[in-house]
C-alpha cells in the first residue's frame, strides 16, 4: 500500500474530516503499525472518522496480516480504553473486542482478575457475547466475587456459554441477593437445569420479591420437564392472580394439567383476557383437558375476528381445530338452537358442525336453510353436504331449484353431489336443462357425475353446448375430451382442446398436435394455448412464430413464455421485437421482462423509440421493473 507514514499523518493532522476518514479506511489494509494511530483516531472530533477508525481496527484484528496474532495485538491495544472516563470510548472498546475477542481469550481472562469490578463485569459481558473460544470453568470463581454485579454477569455468561457443569454452583447462588438471583434463574433456564426444580420451588415459597417469583415461575416453565410440575402446583394455591396465569401457561407448555386446583378457571381466563399468543397456549390446554366450558368463548372469539386481517385464516383454523378436538358437538348445537349468535359466529358454528359430520345437527341445519341471510343458508348447505345424511335430500333439492340467490343454489347443488344420493339425479338433470349461469351449470355437471357418471355420459351428445363446455373444463378423461373435441360446436372443441393441455399426457399432447395443423384458426389458436398449458416446448410452437396470421404468432409467444426455458425464450423471441403486429411485440416484451437481467434490459432499451405508442409504453414499464 502507499507510504503508511503519509496516511497516518493525514489521519492525525489533516483539517478536512473527509480526508481523515478516508485515511482511517485505508489503514484497514495496513500492518500492526496502524493500530496505535487508529486508536488515537477514536478520539477524533468527527464521528465519521471515529466510526472508520473503529471498523479498520476490527478489520485488522480479524485478518492475518501481522507477523503475530493480529487479534491479540488489537485487543491488547484496545483494552486500556475500557478504563477511560468517557463512556463513548469504553463502549467503542467493547464493540471492537466483541468482534475480535475470540482470537484473544487469554487477554480477556486476565481482565477477570482486574481490581476494578467494572472491568471484571465488562470482561464477563464480552465473554457472554463472544462465546466462541471461552471455557465456562474459568468463569466459575466469579460466582463468588465480592461485587454483586460481577456475580450476576458471571451467571449470565455461564448461561450463554451453555456450561452445564455450573448448575450445582448456580443452585447454591439462589441464596444470593435479588439482582444476582434474577440472573442465576435466567442461566438455569438457559441450561434447562431440571435438577434445580426443587430448589427453585423452595425459592418461590420463601422469597418476598415479586420480581424473583415471576422469574422463578418463568424459569420452571422454560426448563419444561415433568419435574417442574410439582413445585409449580405446590405454589399455585398461594400465588397471586397474575402468577396463577403464568403457572398455568408454564404447565400447559409442558403438557401437564392436573384436574382441580382452579386450573380450568385460569385457562378460561387466559383465553378470554390475553393476547393471541397466550390464547394459543390456552387452546392447547382446552384440548388436553377436553374443556367443553371453553366452547362459548371460542365461538365468540371466532365471531369477533375481522376477515380482512392478514392472519384471519390462521386464527380461524386454530379455533376450529380446537373444537374438532374436544366434545363440542352438543354445546355447539345448543348455541345455534338458542339463535342468539351473531352472523359470523353462527356461520363458524355451522361450519364446525359440518366438519364434525354431526348427525344430531341435521334438523337445526335444515331449518337454517331457510335463514334470511344468504351466507347462513350457504354455510348450512355446505355443512349438510359434509354430514351426508339422506334426510337432507329434499331440503337441498328445494334450495337448488327455488332459492333466489345463485350462490345458495350452487352450494346446495354441490352438497347433493357430495351426498351422492341417486334420488337427486333427476331433479338436478332437469335443472340442468333450464339453467343459464355457467358456474351453476358446472356445479350441476360435477354433481351429476359424482352421483352417476355412467348415466350422465350416456346422453353426452344430446347436451347443450354450455354443458359440454363445463364438462370439458373439469374432466381428466382423455376419452371424454377426445369425444368433445369432435363436436360440431367450435366453443366446445376449444374447451376440449384446452382440457387436453390440462391433462398433458403423451396421448393428450399428440391429440393437441393434430389440431395445430387445423385449417380452422380458432382451433389452431386453442391448440397453441393448450401446448403452453401442458408446458410442452417444441419446434411446432417455434414454427407458429412465423405463421402469417398475427394472432397465431401472438398465442405462440404466450405459450412459449409458459413452456420454455429462459435461454430458449431469449433465442426464439428476440426477433419478434421487430414483428409488424404490435400485440405480438407487446407479448414478447412482457415475456422477456419475466426473464429480466442486464442482457434483457439492454435489448429492450435499444427498442425504446419504437414507432407504436403502446409498444413504447410497455417497453418503458418493463424496463422500470427490471
Amino acid at each position: 500500500m502507499k507510504n503508511i507514514k503519509q496516511i497516518v499523518f493525514k489521519l492525525l493532522n489533516d483539517p478536512d474530516p473527509s480526508i481523515r476518514r478516508k485515511a482511517a479506511e485505508e489503514l484497514a489494509h495496513a500492518d500492526e503499525k496502524a493500530v496505535y494511530p487508529l486508536i488515537k483516531a477514536l478520539k477524533d472530533e468527527n464521528t465519521a472518522v471515529q466510526e472508520a477508525a473503529m471498523q479498520s481496527l476490527i478489520s485488522l484484528g480479524n485478518e492475518n496480516r501481522f507477523l503475530i496474532n493480529s487479534g491479540e495485538v488489537v485487543t491488547y491495544m484496545v483494552i486500556p480504553l475500557l478504563k477511560e472516563e468517557e463512556a463513548y470510548l469504553r463502549n467503542t472498546a467493547i464493540l471492537i473486542i466483541k468482534e475480535i475477542g475470540h482470537r484473544a481469550p487469554e487477554l480477556i481472562y486476565k481482565l477477570l482478575k482486574d481490581k476494578d469490578s467494572d472491568i471484571r463485569k465488562f470482561a464477563l459481558d464480552l465473554i457472554a457475547d463472544i462465546k466462541e473460544g471461552f471455557d465456562g470453568a474459568r468463569i466459575l470463581p466469579l460466582l463468588k466475587d465480592e461485587n454483586g454485579n460481577v456475580r450476576a454477569a458471571a451467571a449470565h455468561a455461564l448461561g450463554e456459554l451453555g456450561y452445564k457443569e455450573a448448575i450445582p454452583i448456580l443452585i447454591e447462588c439462589l441464596k444470593d441477593e435479588e439482582w444476582v438471583v434474577f440472573y442465576v434463574l435466567q442461566a438455569l433456564a438457559q441450561l434447562k437445569a431440571e435438577e434445580a426444580s426443587e430448589s427453585i420451588g423452595e425459592l418461590l415459597l420463601s422469597t418476598d420479591s415479586l420480581l424473583i417469583k415471576a422469574e422463578a415461575i418463568d424459569t420452571l416453565g422454560k426448563i419444561g420437564t415433568e419435574k417442574v410440575a410439582a413445585p409449580l402446583l405446590k405454589y399455585f394455591p398461594v400465588a397471586t392472580k397474575d402468577e396463577k396465569k403464568e403457572i398455568v401457561k408454564a404447565l400447559i407448555r409442558i403438557g401437564i394439567i392436573p384436574d382441580g386446583q382452579g386450573l380450568k378457571e385460569e385457562i378460561l381466563s387466559i383465553f378470554a383476557e390475553q393476547e393471541w399468543e397466550e390464547k394459543l397456549i390456552a387452546l392447547k390446554a382446552v384440548k388436553l383437558l377436553n374443556l367443553v366450558e371453553a366452547v362459548p368463548l371460542i365461538v365468540e372469539e371466532a365471531g369477533a375476528l375481522d376477515p380482512s386481517c392478514f392472519d384471519y385464516e390462521e386464527k380461524i383454523e386454530a379455533l376450529q381445530e380446537t373444537l374438532l378436538s374436544i366434545d363440542s358437538e352438543d354445546e355447539l348445537i345448543s348455541m345455534i338452537e338458542k339463535n342468539k349468535l351473531k352472523y359470523r359466529a353462527k356461520a363458524f358454528v355451522i361450519k364446525v358442525l359440518g366438519k364434525l359430520r354431526s348427525k344430531k345437527a341435521v334438523p337445526v341445519l335444515i331449518k337454517l336453510l331457510e335463514d334470511i341471510k344468504r351466507d347462513i343458508r350457504i354455510a348450512s348447505a355446505k355443512a349438510l353436504g359434509e354430514i351426508g345424511d339422506k334426510e337432507v335430500l329434499q331440503p337441498l333439492i328445494k334450495r337448488s331449484t327455488e332459492d333466489p340467490d345463485a350462490n345458495v343454489k350452487k352450494a346446495a347443488i354441490e352438497a347433493l353431489g357430495m351426498i351422492r344420493v341417486p334420488e337427486a339425479y333427476e331433479p338436478l338433470y332437469h335443472l340442468l336443462e333450464k339453467e343459464a349461469y355457467p358456474d351453476i351449470i358446472e356445479a350441476i355437471v360435477a354433481a351429476l357425475i359424482s352421483i352417476d357418471q355412467e348415466r350422465f355420459l350416456k346422453n353426452l351428445k344430446s347436451y347443450k353446448k354450455e354443458v359440454k363446455q363445463a364438462l370439458a373444463g373439469m374432466t381428466y378423461s382423455i376419452d371424454i375430451l377426445n369425444m368433445l373435441s369432435q363436436c360440431e360446436d367450435k366453443e366446445v372443441q376449444k374447451a376440449a382442446i384446452y382440457g387436453l393441455g390440462r391433462v398433458a399426457t403423451e396421448e393428450a399432447i399428440a391429440k393437441i398436435l393434430e389440431f395445430i395443423k387445423s385449417d380452422a384458426l380458432e382451433l389452431k389458436k386453442a391448440a397453441i394455448l393448450a401446448l403452453g398449458e401442458a408446458n410442452f416446448c417444441s419446434d411446432v410452437l417455434f414454427q407458429c412464430l412465423e405463421d402469417e396470421d398475427p394472432w397465431v404468432r401472438y398465442y405462440a409467444v404466450k405459450s412459449i413464455s409458459k413452456a420454455c426455458a429462459p435461454e430458449i425464450l431469449m433465442e426464439k423471441l428476440i426477433p419478434l421485437l421487430d414483428d409488424p403486429f404490435p400485440p405480438v411485440v407487446i407479448a414478447t416484451v412482457e415475456a422477456l421482462g419475466e426473464i429480466g437481467g442486464a442482457q434483457v434490459y439492454d435489448i429492450l432499451a435499444s427498442k425504446r423509440e419504437h414507432p407504436h405508442r403502446e409498444v413504447k409504453e410497455k417497453i418503458e414499464e418493463v424496463l422500470q421493473k427490471i
